[in-house]
Parts: C-alpha cells; sequence; structure tokens
C-alpha cells in the first residue's frame, strides 16, 4: 500500500496527487512502486489514484474498501439469486387460498420442506428485512464503486494533456515512428474525418473520439440504482398496494389502504362456460364433463366517501362510477387499479330442508336457512314451528358443554341444532350436511336437507404501483448503458512532431479495428503499418 504524499515527476516537475502512478501532466510513470497486482491497467485511469487501492488506515477507509470492492459486490449479487431462487421453491404466501392458515398450509401440502420454509420466512421473503438489506447493500456497493472509479476517471479524462513524455508513447500498445513528417497534417486531416477532436500543443496533438464509451459501466450502474431504489421503495406506505378485496355479491366495502375514501359495491358477478354445442378448441374436455370458464366478471359501483376526512363519522358514500371488471379489463382510478382476479363458490348462501315423519312422508312446507342471517324460527304449518337451537357456520366440532365449535365464520360446513315443536311435544336433532343424528330419544320427525344455494363471491385485487416509473427508467438507463459500452469504443491518438512522426494509440476495447483504421490512412500516405506490441509478443513465443 502506497504512502499518502505527493509525488513530484522528475521529467516535468508537475506535483501529482498520492499514489498516482503515470504524471498527470507528461504520463512519464513515477511510480513503480505501484501495487501491480491490484492496478494491472495504467491506462484505465491515466494513472490516476483510486481511492481504494492507497487508503486503508481509518475505519472509514475499511469499510469503503469492502464496499468498492468488485468480489464483495458480486457476492452480494449471488447471494440476493440464492435468494431469489429460494424464494420460487414453493408459492409465497401471496398466492395460498384465501383465509387458509399459512403455518398449516405449508406444513400439509409440503410436509417437513413446507413447515422450515414456513419458520424461516421463505413464505414472504421478498418483503423480508434481511432480503430489503441485501438490496440496500448491493446498492450501496455501486454506488461506492461507481464514485471510487467514476472521480478519477472524470479527472483524467477532463485534465489530459497532449504533449506526452517519449516513455508514454512507448508503452502504449499501438506504436509507430517514422523520421519522415511530411505528410503528418495530412494524416491528421484524415483522422479528422473519421470524427476525431483535435487538440493541438506545439507540434503534438491528441486526436480523440468516444469518450461516452468510458461511461458505459457508470451509466448502468445509474440505471442499476435507480431500479433497485424503485423495487425499495414498494415497501413504503403508499407507494405500492397489492391488495385482495373479497366481495359477496350486494356488498359493499371499503378499499384498504384508501383510507376508507373509496368504496366498493359488488352488483352482481357473472360466470359463463363454453357451450357443449360450439364446437370449438374444448371438445375433449366438454365431452369429459367438465366447465370450461369462458368468462367471469363483476359488475361494480364505485363510491367516494365525503366525510372520509373527518373521524368516527358515518360513511356519506356518493356514486362516482359504474363498471364491469374482466380479466386483464381492470377498473382505473386515481393511482390504482382494480382487478378480476379470481371467484370463490365455495360459501352457502342459503340451505332448503324438509321435515318427514317416521314414514317418511313430507310435513308441512319446505323451509330455507338464510346462512348470511338465519331466523331462529320457521312455521312450515299450523301445528308445527321448528326453532334453530345452535348453527356453526364452519362446524369443527361438539364442544364438553354441547355447543358447536365453529373453525371460521365462513359458511363452508354448516352445522344446525333443529327443536321440532309439534302439538306441543318438541324433540332436538343435529343436522349436518351429510348427517343428521338424534339427539333426543324416539324422535318422531327428521328434518331432511332439499338443496342448497352458493354465494358467488367475487376476488378482486387492487393495485397501486408508484414506482413504475423508476423501474422502467432504470431499467432503459441500464439498457443505454450496456448499449454504450458495447457498441462504442474510446480511441486516442497521440502524435508528436518534435523528432520524426512519432504516433501512439490506446483504446479501451477492439485494438484490432483501432489498428486497421490507422494502418488504411498511413499506408494511402506512403508509411508502414502501426507495431502491435501484442501481436510482436505472440510472434516471439511463436519462435520459442
Amino acid at each position: 500500500m502506497m504512502e499518502l504524499k505527493e509525488i513530484k515527476c522528475g521529467s516535468c516537475g508537475h506535483v501529482n496527487p498520492p499514489g498516482t502512478q503515470l504524471c498527470q501532466s507528461c504520463g512519464k510513470m513515477i511510480n513503480s512502486d505501484y501495487d501491480k497486482k491490484k492496478i494491472k491497467d495504467l491506462m484505465r485511469y491515466d494513472g490516476s489514484a483510486v481511492r481504494s487501492k492507497v487508503r486503508s488506515k481509518s475505519i472509514f477507509d475499511k469499510i469503503w474498501i469492502f464496499f468498492t470492492s468488485i468480489k464483495v459486490g458480486v457476492s452480494i449479487i449471488l447471494a440476493i439469486a440464492v435468494a431469489a431462487a429460494i424464494g420460487t421453491i414453493f408459492p409465497q404466501e401471496y398466492f395460498i387460498p384465501i383465509g387458509v392458515d399459512p403455518a398449516d398450509y405449508y406444513q400439509e401440502n409440503y410436509g417437513t420442506l413446507g413447515y422450515l420454509y414456513y419458520t424461516l420466512g421463505f413464505h414472504n421473503l421478498y418483503s423480508s428485512w434481511w432480503f430489503v438489506l441485501l438490496n440496500g447493500m448491493l446498492a450501496l456497493s455501486i454506488i461506492a464503486a461507481s464514485i471510487d472509479r467514476g472521480i478519477p476517471l472524470f479527472k483524467s479524462l477532463k485534465n489530459q494533456r497532449v504533449k506526452k513524455h517519449e516513455s508514454f508513447f512507448r508503452r502504449q500498445r499501438l506504436f509507430k515512428h517514422d523520421e519522415n513528417t511530411e505528410n503528418a497534417e495530412k494524416i491528421i486531416g484524415q483522422l479528422k474525418k473519421k470524427r476525431y477532436k483535435v487538440r493541438q500543443d506545439g507540434n503534438n496533438y491528441l486526436l480523440e473520439k468516444g469518450r461516452l464509451s468510458r461511461w458505459g459501466p457508470y451509466i448502468n450502474h445509474v440505471g442499476l440504482i435507480i431500479l433497485l431504489t424503485g423495487s425499495m421503495l414498494r415497501f413504503f406506505p403508499g407507494m405500492y398496494v397489492d391488495e385482495i378485496v373479497y366481495l359477496n355479491e350486494g356488498e359493499t366495502k371499503d378499499l384498504p389502504t384508501t383510507n376508507g375514501q373509496y368504496y366498493v359495491k359488488n352488483d352482481g358477478f357473472t360466470l359463463d362456460t363454453y357451450d357443449e354445442k360450439s364446437k370449438e378448441v374444448f371438445d375433449q374436455a366438454l365431452n369429459q364433463g367438465n366447465n370450461i370458464v369462458s368468462n367471469f366478471q363483476t359488475d361494480i359501483t364505485v363510491y367516494e366517501n365525503e366525510s372520509s376526512e373527518v373521524v368516527g363519522a358515518k360513511p356519506d358514500l356518493t356514486e362516482i362510477d359504474n363498471y364491469s371488471i374482466r380479466v386483464n379489463h381492470p377498473y382505473r382510478f386515481d393511482s390504482y387499479e382494480l382487478y378480476q382476479s379470481s371467484y370463490d363458490d365455495s360459501q352457502m348462501k342459503a340451505m332448503t330442508f324438509r321435515l318427514e315423519d317416521a314414514e317418511g312422508n313430507t310435513v308441512g312446507e319446505n323451509f330455507t336457512v338464510n346462512l348470511d342471517d338465519p331466523e331462529q324460527s320457521y312455521q312450515i304449518n299450523e301445528n308445527t314451528e321448528i326453532k334453530m337451537r345452535a348453527y356453526a357456520p364452519d362446524f369443527l366440532e361438539i364442544a364438553d358443554n354441547g355447543t358447536l365449535v365453529s373453525e371460521t365464520p365462513v359458511p363452508r360446513n354448516p352445522a344446525f341444532v333443529f327443536e321440532v315443536n309439534n302439538d306441543g311435544e318438541s324433540e332436538l336433532s343435529l343436522l349436518q350436511i351429510m348427517n343428521s343424528t338424534d339427539i333426543t330419544s324416539g324422535n318422531d320427525y327428521s328434518i331432511r336437507f332439499v338443496e342448497a344455494e352458493q354465494h358467488m363471491a367475487s376476488v378482486l385485487t387492487l393495485k397501486k404501483d408508484l414506482t413504475v416509473p423508476l423501474v422502467a427508467g432504470g431499467f432503459v438507463i441500464f439498457l443505454l448503458g450496456v448499449f454504450i459500452g458495447a457498441y462504442i469504443n474510446h480511441r486516442r491518438i497521440w502524435i508528436s512532431l518534435e523528432d520524426g512522426f512519432t504516433l501512439a494509440g490506446h483504446t479501451n476495447k477492439n485494438y484490432f479495428g483501432m489498428k486497421k483504421e490507422l494502418d488504411q490512412i498511413l499506408e494511402a500516405n506512403s508509411l508502414t503499418p502501426v507495431s502491435d506490441k501484442f501481436e510482436i509478443e505472440d510472434k516471439a513465443k511463436d519462435k520459442e
């Protein structure tokens, strides 16, 4: 590690910052003790000092070196990639059925691995604190690396001198020296036509084009930082919303995250299936007795609550729109979108029963129980009344005290205790969907299930994403950086006429193309091609 002291060039006398390898004025190597293992290409930053390579004394320096390390950045990227891959092994919690306990779901469906998956928090991986922290560390690493290398690059390109030391010329990969200087001005003019910008200092020239190429990786970094910022902003309240709205037909609910400002009513749910007579692409499935859904939609009315800003006030709803939401045809309002996600027909809306005597004859009229708001008694004829003594919407078990225990308040597996009163006599029966049990002994009547009516509940998804412009903009900027870095070359040519015609060329990539470009101009002016140091070394190795 180099000492932090200024370095004076012995050739031109220019005083260079600590850690400089090539004199910023004449280009002569002035620090032969530089760390060659860490800085292989002296021309990458024109020999300017990179902070992370020359400082390591303070705690801040050590932290800076850690985050500017390419190895650390790659390690963070690999950690994010592995974590993201783990998150795809089983469905995230968002994709499991609504109303299901995640702990039970993962264990029942995926066994021990599912239990570990849930226990370790992978079911909500992309919103976990440690995954967000990894993304934050990646952003910090990109920013630090960009500053660490970008500032020296900017200074070196901005302050580069035209006149260079003789050793600078000979150290470049492309080099040419000729005693004849007659066609020098013509050569420089032809290079101008190749879109080279020319700077002159006496008999010395600097020709340059494609400097933007050097900023390609940094443009990539800017795009990635913007993209990561947009991704992390999703975890801030109000920036990103992805909520499920469960609506039964005729039900009105306030939309989550809108602070009671917007309400939506399910005016009706429509489910269409393909007709067997259509003879379209589903013939085989239709022949197997399956119903293929062709369309499902929800007719909604959207309201705005005029009293939403008054705490505790009763909603004062004003109708603002009507719309039919279909798959891929969401309703858009304010900065929200309401999508048709799915539907649920597993809930029962009503059940119809009949009363039979011991001989199987129907007594009185059938009676219907509204499962959302069941009545307590049903008069089926003049002498017979049926009372509901107990009701469990989602029957689980009978408690020790004889009451019915419901697993959820949703009517999926209803159970009832009915009391039949006839001419002053009463008897009790426990009725489940697939079973009927007499509670009192010697019952004369039986209650039979006739039919059920299902709820058609609509499952909507409320979305809001204010980060889309950032994510999309970051992605476009990233692609722009890739294009600039891949298809533009930064080419520089130094020409000195002080002692004959001396030329040196450097590019950040594609030396073959640059040599070809130079050779065409030199040969047109009766000069031999430039020498490629790498080609000479390769030929020497082949001879050995």
